[in-house]
């Protein structure tokens, strides 16, 4: 009786994160707060359950946004703030003048590189956490509407518009490993939602 009490006790915890995990806020959609303006954007999740069913809709919540930094300063587009499920941060870009290398610095200590995969091509970017490197590409050369990683490893990533040639409102399918962090993640949406979209 002793041993199966001991049992219990060394599977319990295990329990809890098996829960934990199956149940962990996944970024679903991500707006603009004003439907004339792109400085301003409001990020939504929903809880991934295991045992959800293939027609069963998710509910989303509000979970955090992703705004210019200098709001009264419209020309310049280099600093934003973020704030995602109660973690702070910012991107940036590295070098004012060089829009093809960007930055994102959480509060706590993580740091995300982006940078274009080629030279000038704003249409493929590389993404690191100075262990993982993944590429998100847009699917079309000629329009912006929808970009993807796709990864033997890593598996997926996926961001499209709601509506056609509509930058305004993206949905998420993030069918990425675990290994990935919610910081690198944020990156690649940062990166779809900045280049398709007018500065304005």
């Amino acid at each position: 009786m002793a041993a199966y009490r001991f049992l219990l006790w060394a599977i319990l915890p295990f329990c809890f994160l098996v829960n934990a995990s199956a149940q962990a806020p996944v970024m679903t959609t991500i707006g603009c707060r004003w439907q004339d303006s792109f400085v301003e954007w409001e990020i939504f999740s929903s809880l991934k359950k295991a045992d959800l069913q293939e027609d069963e809709a998710l509910e989303e919540e509000y979970y955090g946004e992703l705004k210019l930094r200098w709001l009264n300063v419209r020309d310049d587009w280099s600093e934003w703030d973020y704030e995602l499920g109660g973690q702070r941060g910012t991107v940036r870009q590295k070098w004012k003048d060089d829009p093809q290398q960007w930055e994102l610095r959480s509060y706590t200590g993580a740091v995300i590189t982006m940078r274009t995969a080629w030279n000038g091509d704003f249409k493929e970017w590389r993404v690191s956490d100075n262990s993982i490197t993944l590429n998100i590409k847009s699917k079309w050369t000629n329009q912006l509407d929808e970009w993807q990683v796709q990864d033997a490893n890593y598996g997926n990533f996926y961001l499209y518009t709601l509506r056609t040639r509509d930058p305004r409102d993206w949905a998420i399918e993030d069918n990425l490993d675990l290994a990935i962090s919610e910081e690198m993640k944020l990156a690649m949406i940062f990166l779809v939602i900045f280049n398709s979209s007018p500065k304005m």
